[in-house]
């Protein structure tokens, strides 16, 4: 039975060794060595087709998601990963990028704050300096390249919602991407990974056939789409993404990775949710 490892992104930027970023020559070096090695990159039909037993995927498959759609994707990966023809999912939070498309900036910056500094700019509705809005992914979707899928309206916290606030705020995120994009999303990424059985279900009702999370594993043919897993992909040189992607290929080597050596952003996520200070 096979596995497809799921790579998950955030940031790529100039700026090294920032929370859940990559610079952008490490991320480079990391998509011509999937280009070296045969790696098949999936979009998210593809991957959910394996995950549903419909469509087996090659041998080497690797799938590529990024979060929250972050402006300096669409500046320093898009270009990289259109010159290679490698295959991506954008995860948007749909408030944000409407915010970002009413107040786009003049020109495109080259360099981008920090990851913290990033969040406090959307907070301030600066949302346009570091968020991509609807022309930036309409843009990377006509590459044929892209899949856009929901990550909620708001990015808040599910877990702490009601059961109709989740399901308008799933309803919302859902009609502004068929609105502005033509895109009809299936599949959703659970901010921050958190989620519960009533989420899971509302998402059910909603039509969401995956939900992906932050959370390390392996992802089996035929095993259905509402827990993939994901890994986090680190400012490391392409040798270093061969390696896990050889991990969570094979399924039992996976599974026991990922119970023994935690995941270095789950960890630090936690650390900021229950308010414990910064290593």
């Amino acid at each position: 039975m096979r596995s497809v490892p799921v790579g998950m992104f955030h940031h790529v930027n100039h700026n090294a060794d920032d929370f859940i970023t990559v610079s952008v020559k490490h991320f480079a070096d990391q998509m011509a060595c999937l280009v070296k090695e045969g790696v098949t990159t999936l979009s998210a039909q593809e991957l959910l087709e394996h995950q549903l037993g419909q469509k087996e995927a090659p041998a080497k498959s690797f799938a590529i998601t990024f979060d929250d759609a972050w402006l300096d994707v669409y500046v320093h990966a898009f270009p990289i990963l259109k010159q290679h023809g490698l295959k991506f999912t954008i995860f948007v939070v749909t408030d944000w990028s409407e915010a970002a498309s009413k107040n786009p900036p003049a020109t495109l910056p080259f360099d981008f704050p920090t990851h913290h500094e990033s969040e406090k700019l959307v907070r301030a509705n600066r949302t346009g300096e570091v968020i991509c809005g609807w022309d930036h992914l309409r843009e990377m979707m006509a590459s044929g390249l892209c899949s856009i899928e929901s990550h909620t309206a708001t990015h808040e916290d599910v877990t702490k919602m009601s059961g109709d606030s989740l399901r308008a705020d799933l309803r919302r995120a859902s009609q502004s991407l068929q609105a502005n994009l033509g895109v009809t999303s299936r599949q959703l990424c659970w901010p921050k990974g958190r989620h519960n059985k009533q989420s899971t279900t509302l998402a059910q009702e909603e039509g969401i056939e995956a939900t992906y999370l932050v959370k390390r594993g392996v992802n089996l043919a035929g095993k259905g789409g509402l827990d993939i897993k994901r890994f986090t992909v680190d400012d490391r040189p392409g040798s270093w993404l061969l390696k896990q992607i050889g991990i969570f290929s094979r399924p039992v080597y996976g599974y026991l990775y990922s119970r023994i050596k935690p995941d270095r952003l789950q960890e630090k996520l936690l650390k900021r949710l229950s308010g414990k200070p910064k290593k």
